[in-house]
């Protein structure tokens, strides 16, 4: 766990340096790129193994890439995955394209290693620049780090759809839908789930639409129109949840598209996860208290509070397969965001407190889920070397 967290320091620091230092400018680009190079050479300079997924995917895919004359022989091979044979084209057109030519290129399964990471890393930072809002980029790249580096070596195709949606959401906010549509497309090149993109689109001009901006009054207290709204989609949410194996029948008849979806992330018996629940009820508590300033201050407080809270129902998916989980991280991502914002809104005095409650937290989950628990098999870290 060390070597994670040591990168994770220096590369934040590095970052860190950029965003607050007045350096040059090229000093600053120097030291974001040296700052984003430490973990994606941590990624790519793992074993085989380190990561679930590297055995049951990527190798073989490597192997086929390695063995391929062109990129359509590639294509027409079948790999050894799962104990059964499958196309190449089973995989998404887009990561087979990131396989290939990584290979190619460098001859090497690292290469592979290096691109995907390069691209899951540099999606998310370049977000970050792009999203309107007064928060740190740097704090927010150190929670990126502890909430999900770990499970981005694992769940590769996942993330790089993940963060290519996370990079769209700046044209959310300039509501240039063409733009956001695109990049859901692009996205669910790298993994079919990316068209959970079309989702996040809807529920964003639900929860940020302005035209009804009114508060109602509940005895003597007013409650904001935004607030309603986060706690309409939560409920709607729980809702689907309750009804989530009648709902899954209804989308399986549509076609054999969304029958697919069914059987890979909601097909089975909701069974409840209290740990999910606990580890997110102290998070909930402060962004209940921090709703006011926020508001204030972030324009898109609903929509990341109801992400928020989209993420918390999606982890109860956990009760039917892994698989089914992984739904939470285009919703949890967003988190990025508004803790960050979270720890900005308060006063200067209570901004450090707020902060190193959020770094030791979160370390603290990392510590439990990747170490106690070994979810995504990244713990012990290897050299592709050892």
């Amino acid at each position: 766990m060390a070597i994670y967290l040591i990168t994770f320091s220096f590369s934040t620091f590095l970052l860190m340096l950029a965003e607050t230092g007045k350096s040059k400018k090229i000093t600053k680009h120097v030291l974001v790129f040296l700052g984003l190079l430490m973990p994606i050479l941590l990624a790519s300079m793992r074993k085989i193994g380190v990561g679930t997924d590297t055995k049951v995917y990527t190798f073989m895919l490597y192997d086929a890439a390695q063995n391929a004359q062109s990129f359509f022989d590639y294509l027409g091979k079948s790999v050894y995955s799962n104990f059964q044979y499958k196309a190449v084209t089973k995989w998404e057109i887009g990561y087979n394209l990131v396989v290939y030519f990584s290979t190619k290129l460098t001859g090497s399964i690292q290469g592979v290693f290096f691109l995907t990471h390069a691209l899951i890393i540099g999606f998310i930072y370049k977000g970050l620049k792009k999203i309107e809002g007064d928060f740190s980029i740097s704090f927010s790249m150190l929670l990126f780090y502890l909430l999900f580096y770990g499970t981005s070596l694992n769940l590769m195709r996942q993330w790089m759809a993940t963060s290519i949606l996370f990079y769209g959401f700046h044209f959310l906010q300039k509501k240039d839908i063409k733009k956001y549509i695109l990049t859901v497309v692009f996205a669910t090149l790298f993994h079919n789930s990316g068209i959970i993109g079309a989702v996040i689109l809807l529920l964003y001009f639900y929860l940020e639409n302005e035209s009804k901006n009114v508060n109602i009054t509940i005895g003597e207290k007013v409650v904001d129109i935004g607030i309603r709204r986060v706690v309409f989609v939560f409920g709607m949410a729980i809702l689907l949840l309750i009804g989530l194996e009648a709902f899954a029948r209804i989308l399986g008849a549509i076609n054999n598209v969304f029958a697919r979806y069914v059987r890979l992330y909601i097909s089975g018996t909701i069974k409840i996860m209290p740990m999910q629940i606990v580890r997110r009820v102290p998070v909930l508590a402060i962004l209940f208290y921090s709703w006011k300033r926020l508001k204030w201050k972030e324009p898109a407080t609903p929509f990341l509070y109801g992400m928020f809270m989209l993420d918390l129902v999606t982890s109860q998916l956990g009760g039917i397969t892994n698989q089914s989980s992984r739904l939470g991280y285009f919703f949890s991502v967003y988190e990025l965001i508004l803790f960050s914002n979270v720890v900005r809104s308060q006063q200067k005095r209570q901004r450090l407190i707020w902060g190193i409650f959020f770094l030791v937290y979160y370390t603290f989950w990392f510590y439990y889920d990747m170490v106690l628990m070994g979810r995504a098999e990244i713990v012990p870290y290897l050299f592709y070397f050892q």
